[in-house]
């Protein structure tokens, strides 16, 4: 890696090595992809040139985190960069793309508390038959400023809103947080994750009167004790698969002990529950086996208590 070929601010390489690199990967087609920095001129103005610096530093790092083994990034002008991935061959996945980056800077928060806002639009060609990598940077470029003529706020159309921001805020969580669920059955956690969802539920039982409760269920021999841990292991297994089939979907357990399933039912009462715990032993039997082998013990949940702060105690 030839030095001189390096941007001396970011690290990545500069116009002459972003040239040579893409020229070596080109044939085989791909797609560019220009990224210039919005307004990147009142950052300098209002922020000062070092903190115009940082944000250079920040946008290389960030776009180097999203690029795979075999593209190309460099940095071709004060606030342009660019990136070239030989895999990208047509044009609807280039602008899912180039939108999976835009949204990359909307959602990253780091220089918002110094007051800035950076952000980034981009603009992609994939590459024709015979196309030299300056008609793709033109050809870029022309989509670019496309981009800031939409009406996504960074050019001549419709202004943000404060409002906007967090708009793409609450989708972006929604989509972060929103589960999808790829097999029907009961929702399996690890204890400490159980542990949490049960106390939610018990303050949740303060003001909604809900109805929920926790069943143990327990592997024994014969005689009410323990099964040699061989055995144990191959029927907690059979054990847990069933839990997570016959109960709901929005049930939740966990593996409590080595001979022992903890299962939280909701909206359920103590007389429910014991019969989710036999439809449970049921389909356990169903395989073979011996009712004595699996007992169980139910319980209502509680509202959470709150209390009172003595004295100062504030």
């Amino acid at each position: 890696m030839k030095t001189e070929n390096l941007d001396w601010l970011t690290g990545i390489w500069n116009e002459s090595g972003i040239q040579e690199k893409i020229a070596e990967k080109m044939q085989g087609g791909g797609s560019l992809f220009l990224c210039d920095i919005d307004r990147f001129h009142r950052i300098n103005d209002q922020f000062g040139h070092l903190e115009g610096d940082e944000c250079l530093k920040q946008v290389a790092q960030t776009l180097g985190y999203m690029i795979r083994n075999g593209d190309v990034l460099g940095r071709i002008g004060g606030d342009e960069f660019v990136i070239f991935m030989p895999g990208c061959r047509d044009s609807e996945t280039a602008q899912r793309i180039g939108r999976r980056i835009e949204e990359r800077f909307r959602t990253d928060k780091r220089k918002e508390g110094r007051g800035i806002s950076l952000l980034v639009t981009v603009g992609a060609a994939v590459r024709q038959k015979g196309e030299t990598y300056a008609s793709m940077l033109e050809r870029a470029g022309e989509a670019l400023a496309d981009r800031r003529r939409g009406s996504d706020g960074r050019g001549g159309g419709r202004p943000e809103t404060p409002g906007d921001n967090y708009r793409k805020d609450v989708r972006q969580i929604r989509e972060d947080l929103m589960e999808e669920i790829r097999k029907p059955g009961a929702y399996c956690q690890d204890y400490e994750t159980f542990k949490c969802i049960y106390r939610f539920l018990e303050r949740g039982l303060v003001r909604s009167g809900q109805k929920a409760c926790a069943i143990l269920l327990t592997l024994v021999d014969g005689r009410g004790k323990s099964i040699s841990p061989g055995e144990k292991d191959v029927l907690m297994e059979r054990l847990g698969g069933d839990i997570h089939s016959t109960l709901r979907i929005g049930d939740v357990y966990t593996r409590y002990s080595s001979s022992q399933y903890l299962v939280l039912v909701i909206d359920t009462t103590e007389e429910v529950a014991d019969m989710v715990a036999d439809r449970v032993k049921a389909r356990f039997l169903t395989a073979g086996g011996d009712s004595s082998l699996l007992v169980h013990y139910c319980y209502a949940l509680r509202p959470a208590k709150v209390l009172e702060l003595i004295g100062g105690d504030r």
